[in-house]
């Protein structure tokens, strides 16, 4: 059973309004510790960070795991923001923050729980395909973790 939350897990949009070069958007998911702390710390940490701004949050939603489903429910939002970052840049920072709160270098299996898991979906109107990254994400369209998140955010903001 999915869960939707109706609250933003902060004030929703970041008050530095100028606008950077790059847009991106990325799903978050967690379902180990405190998922919604860590969601808080990941959101304070991006508008602090002066290569940020106009950044969007969804609303939370609760879902149940996905291939291996001996775990806790997933807690994903999706944030959208625009930097000055490039594509290549953001990756690095991506897997910077997810050791910073917590997630192990590598996963002991497919689909294994952890603190925090964050793709990028979206940059710019990119389609690349990269050993490393694939844009926009393969899996966006037939995610609901994804999709509801990304519906909600965009009715919000429109």
């Amino acid at each position: 059973m999915c869960t939707l939350v109706y609250t933003r897990f902060f004030p929703a949009k970041c008050k530095r309004r100028y606008i950077l070069r790059n847009t991106a958007t990325l799903g978050i998911g967690s379902n180990v510790g405190d998922s919604k702390k860590i969601f808080e710390g990941l959101w304070v940490w991006l508008t602090r960070h002066r290569l940020f701004s106009r950044v969007y949050s969804s609303p939370l939603y609760i879902n149940p795991a996905f291939g291996y489903t001996k775990q806790r429910d997933f807690t994903n939002a999706t944030l959208s923001f625009s930097t000055s970052l490039s594509v290549r840049e953001l990756f690095r920072l991506v897997f910077y923050l997810e050791r910073r709160w917590g997630r192990a270098r590598k996963r002991p299996f497919k689909n294994a729980p952890r603190t925090l898991d964050i793709d990028i979906l979206f940059f710019n109107h990119m389609t690349s395909r990269q050993p490393y990254l694939t844009l926009p994400h393969p899996g966006w369209s037939r995610r609901t973790s994804v999709l509801v998140p990304l519906i909600l955010q965009h009715m919000a903001w429109r």
